[in-house]
């Protein structure tokens, strides 16, 4: 009989029940057994009471038996399988479905094919749950204990702070900290911050120095959670420092009026990456252009002018309007998105409500995550349908000049993927890839 194993290591459990420990056991078990051990999972850093459907390891195996190319799961001890009752019930009931098995190496086999059976392993499953509970509970009072006292619950502080006893002390990169923020409010930009800071020593990437200038634990408060302590450790900024550098709140630059800014359609034909408004001014005028943005590795910026860019697919665009129908498929295609972002949202709104009892598990984390991109993709695609769907009640090709800055913008974005920007002059550079 071929047998697949299942090694698991919750986060934080390195000394204990090590993956190679569990590995020997499931073998051992195999070899009394007279099992062919023909793989094992291992799931590191996963919660034992993680769903079945983000148990990678879990879930294949039990596919595997379900699909005859296996026909036991193995484990060396029952609560590296379960630590929910859910998951238990779930995996048991489709192992032995199809006639599969279930042994563990500290308690034998695992099943609820006779009274006996499942009453004694209902038991195991609802000692390695509650463990879970308390376990969860006991963690949560000691972070809530930590954060009321001014200890982090985390290892690492941001730059400019070292940990000394669990408690954020400034180090010898505060003061370059406390002058990167001064310099983004008198204007200077994330780019300009991020090199000042990697002169000091500090080096982050544009993303990093954006969280950098948006983290409260500089104003010395901890926030972890739902748990806060205002007052936790040495602010290294005061409040209106810190204020004036927040979006919108330091003067910024107001949305550009430009047809393609934001609609993310405009690429850099050497690195893929979307492309952004400049503006150079010559002798007192303004010429306005789209470039590759000025972050990342990119070996070969591109750089267009705007009206070069806009003309080219203003032009290209009226002309596949021209051969777009009013009908019932644009509008059968919206209603159809609408209802797959209702669906969606549905299903955020049940994860948010089955998770509310472990907002720290990494795997109930990553399927909120995962619900809500899978919302933002369909809420695109509908509100993309819904632009084209009003556009489509006038000719829009003929009525171009008429239409609002708004509306030609969603006319482009509903019928272009995207338009890539090569080197060179001229509008022979650009490709224009329409919507399917």
């Amino acid at each position: 009989m071929r047998a697949i194993g299942i090694v698991r290591q919750s986060k934080g459990r390195e000394d204990s029940l090590s993956p190679a420990e569990q590995r020997e056991r499931i073998a051992d078990v195999c070899g009394r057994e007279g099992l062919s051990l023909v793989e094992v999972h291992e799931e590191i850093d996963v919660s034992g009471g993680t769903p079945l459907a983000q148990r990678e390891g879990l879930r294949a195996a039990v596919e595997a038996v379900e699909a005859g190319t296996a026909s036991v799961v193995v484990v060396a001890y029952f609560d590296r399988l379960f630590r929910s009752l859910v998951v238990q019930a779930e995996v048991v009931e489709r192992i032995e479905a199809v006639g599969g098995r279930i042994l563990a190496a500290d308690v034998g086999e695992v099943s609820g094919a006779t009274p006996a059976k499942w009453i004694s392993s209902g038991l195991l499953g609802l000692v390695a749950e509650y463990y879970r509970r308390s376990v969860r509970e006991r963690s949560g009072e000691a972070q809530r204990l930590a954060v009321a006292e001014g200890r982090i619950p985390y290892e690492h502080g941001p730059p400019g702070y070292e940990v000394v006893g669990g408690r954020l002390v400034p180090n010898a990169d505060a003061p370059a900290v406390r002058r990167a923020f001064e310099l983004r409010g008198e204007g200077a930009t994330i780019m300009e911050v991020r090199e000042y800071l990697r002169g000091q020593g500090v080096d982050r990437g544009f993303s990093g120095v954006q969280r950098m200038l948006s983290n409260r634990t500089y104003l010395g408060e901890i926030n972890f959670g739902q748990l806060h302590n205002p007052a936790a450790h040495e602010p290294l900024v005061d409040a209106a420092t810190f204020g004036a550098v927040q979006p919108g709140r330091r003067g910024a630059r107001s949305r550009s009026d430009r047809l393609l800014a934001r609609l993310g359609v405009l690429r850099c034909g050497t690195c893929g990456a979307r492309m952004v408004v400049g503006v150079q001014t010559q002798n007192g005028r303004h010429y306005p252009f789209y470039r590759c943005p000025p972050v990342g590795d990119c070996p070969r910026r591109v750089t267009i002018g705007a009206e070069i860019a806009e003309g080219f697919v203003v032009g290209r665009v009226r002309a596949e309007l021209e051969g777009i129908e009013e009908g019932a498929s644009v509008e059968s295609e919206a209603v159809a998105a609408e209802a797959r972002e209702l669906a969606a949202q549905e299903r955020v709104d049940k994860l948010i409500r089955a998770f509310a009892d472990m907002p720290d598990e990494p795997a109930a984390l990553e399927a909120l995550r995962e619900a809500r991109a899978a919302r933002d993709a369909a809420a695109d695609e509908a509100h993309r349908l819904s632009g084209l769907r009003s556009a489509l009640t006038i000719s829009a090709a003929r009525d171009w000049n008429r239409l609002s800055l708004d509306a030609r913008r969603a006319l482009i974005a509903a019928v272009v993927d995207e338009v890539t920007v090569g080197a060179g002059r001229g509008v022979e550079r650009l490709v224009i890839t329409f919507r399917q």
